[in-house]
């Protein structure tokens, strides 16, 4: 698996767009929400639907119950930047999700992992001169696969990075056997970051 970084600046998002991107954009049947603090929760659980059903035949992926996704993302409400998440519904049902934040990783690391006293400070001059934003995930429902809303998406998020002031975005976990994401991650230009292997072995029966 690779990790990949996408260069704003100066980068030409069109690049994602064909026909069938162009195509799910004029749709009206697709209706795009930000992920904002008034409705959380129900995005929120929309955007895990679509992870289970979109990631169910990846490897070794274990979909989250409600009550893991809560707990894992829940706290995302207090730093996420509703310019740059999005669920996409299609005819009115949970269809596509992409998940961006701020980079929080200086900003753990300008508090020394602790929050102290300067630790608001901290966050808030973190939220003005932050610069990079992480995708955490992007999934589509497998029934809408192939359809071009993974690039459609991709590309909307690009543009309001790119109005919102943010420079690179850091891309999430891609397999080798992902065709699709590893061609758009080279449309858009992406640069490889890490790279992580897996291996197993069978034991011997006793």
């Amino acid at each position: 698996m690779t990790t990949f970084e996408i260069a704003l600046d100066g980068g030409k998002p069109e690049q994602l767009l064909g026909d069938k991107q162009r195509a799910v954009l004029a749709d009206p049947d697709f209706v795009w929400q930000p992920i904002k603090r008034s409705a959380f929760k129900v995005r929120l659980e929309d955007a895990r639907l679509i992870l289970n059903d979109g990631f169910a035949d990846n490897p070794m992926f274990v979909p989250p119950t409600a009550a893991e996704y809560l707990f894992q993302a829940g706290d995302m409400m207090w730093i996420i930047d509703k310019r740059i998440s999005t669920v996409v519904y299609h005819r009115g049902r949970p269809a596509g999700a992409i998940i961006a934040i701020p980079d929080l990783n200086p900003l753990i690391k300008a508090i020394g992992g602790r929050v102290g006293l300067s630790a608001p400070f901290k966050f808030v001059q973190h939220r003005v001169m932050n610069r990079r934003a992480v995708l955490i995930y992007q999934s589509v429902c497998r029934d809408l696969h192939n359809r071009g809303l993974n690039g459609a998406m991709l590309y909307r998020t690009a543009l309001a990075l790119q109005e919102a002031g943010y420079r690179t975005l850091g891309g999430t976990w891609i397999a080798d056997i992902n065709g699709p994401s590893l061609r758009q991650a080279e449309k858009v230009g992406a640069k490889p970051l890490h790279r992580l292997h897996l291996f197993t072995k069978r034991l011997a029966a006793p």
